[in-house]
């Protein structure tokens, strides 16, 4: 059986692991991870759900950088003093928040706030089939300068182990002092690896978990269908790729040769199957938003949609267009694993029955 607490790794493998908790909120978290690149070295960071909401694109940075990223809970609280709604609401809008801000599914492994846990809440998350990680805590979060933790570290850098920092206020000293232990643990023949790494040379496979949100179809009377029209020929492929990437959508390459390569992106995402729309909204001689989307098991999904403005309103006409399209397929649900949470309030507002649950498979 699987030891739900992980303190360390493999002791006969070269290598460790060191980690990151909380996620700064009022300075840059790039120190952190300068001081791990300079080393040709990657981390993991256990961020809250707030964090991921505030900073969804240097969260997409991190992990093409090579960071791991998992949770922290989303409010960062001492979870041995909470109900066990309380609980499974903190992980559940981590995860949530994990999701949207990545794109990905959340992994199951994380550590509590504080290390506050009591033994009810590791059972708690074994009906999740989570892990939580822990290790060697340097004492980071009371300060102290780098020179100090360096001193306090190094003894403790041998095989399998697993140091637990923090990227947060309080730890300004940590990224100085980080530079300085990835330098020794290269002279130590220890290579710095991501948690996942670590626990998989243990014999350890990590999980994750994936949301949608559905609703059920219900037509609008203000829904203009004349304003959609299909994608597919070359003209229209081009004006969506020129217009839309002047929205700011994160999805969309920058710098040079972007129009070229989003224009390339765009263009594998028609596909002539029968069962996949790719369709744009048109208005005022411009495009204002696509839809990319499939039937799958009676479901109309969302697979992909961008609009030119960015706030919550907009995804109203993503909604009535899933809407009148679901129901002449005769479509029972719409799905989709983006914005779950505004598309959810959204649907309450508008009268959508809606509802986010655990994608299957």
């Amino acid at each position: 059986m699987t030891k739900q607490v992980i303190t360390r790794g493999n002791p006969s493998v070269s290598h460790c692991a060191f980690t990151f908790d909380d996620g700064p909120m009022r300075i840059p978290i790039d120190a952190w991870l300068d001081a791990l690149e300079q080393g040709g070295a990657c981390g993991t960071f256990f961020l809250t759900g707030e964090w991921f909401d505030r900073y969804p694109a240097k969260a997409r940075e991190m992990l093409a950088r090579g960071h791991e990223l998992t949770t922290h809970t989303y409010h960062h609280r001492r979870m041995a003093d909470v109900t066990k709604a309380v609980f499974f609401e903190e992980l559940k809008i981590a995860e949530l928040a994990y999701q949207e801000a990545t794109g990905r599914p959340a992994p199951t492994f994380m550590r509590f706030p504080y290390a506050s846990y009591r033994e009810e809440n590791l059972e708690w998350l074994r009906e999740w089939k989570y892990l939580v990680v822990e290790g060697e805590d340097t004492v980071d979060w009371s300060g102290p300068p780098s020179a100090q933790l360096v001193e306090r570290v190094l003894p403790k850098l041998i095989n399998g182990s697993i140091f637990m920092f923090h990227a947060n206020e309080i730890a300004k000293e940590t990224p100085q002092a980080v530079k300085s232990l990835v330098l020794h643990t290269h002279a130590k023949g220890l290579a710095l690896v991501p948690v996942s790494e670590l626990l998989h040379a243990n014999g350890i496979s990590t999980g994750e978990r994936r949301w949608q949100v559905r609703f059920r179809p219900t037509l609008l009377g203000s829904f203009h269908n004349e304003q959609w029209e299909y994608v597919a020929g070359d003209y229209e492929l081009r004006k969506l790729a020129a217009d839309s990437l002047e929205w700011g959508n994160p999805k969309a390459p920058t710098g040079s040769g972007a129009y070229n390569k989003w224009l390339q992106e765009l263009s594998t995402q028609v596909r002539s199957d029968g069962e996949t729309r790719f369709v744009a909204r048109s208005f005022a001689d411009q495009y204002w938003a696509y839809v990319r989307a499939s039937v799958h098991g009676g479901a109309l999904v969302l697979e992909d949609y961008a609009t030119k403005e960015a706030h919550a309103d907009a995804l109203i006409y993503i909604l009535q267009w899933a809407a009148y399209e679901a129901s002449t397929l005769g479509c029972e649900w719409i799905t989709s694993t983006q914005d779950m949470r505004r598309i959810h309030k959204l649907c309450e507002q508008l009268g959508f029955e809606a509802e986010i649950v655990l994608q299957e498979g």
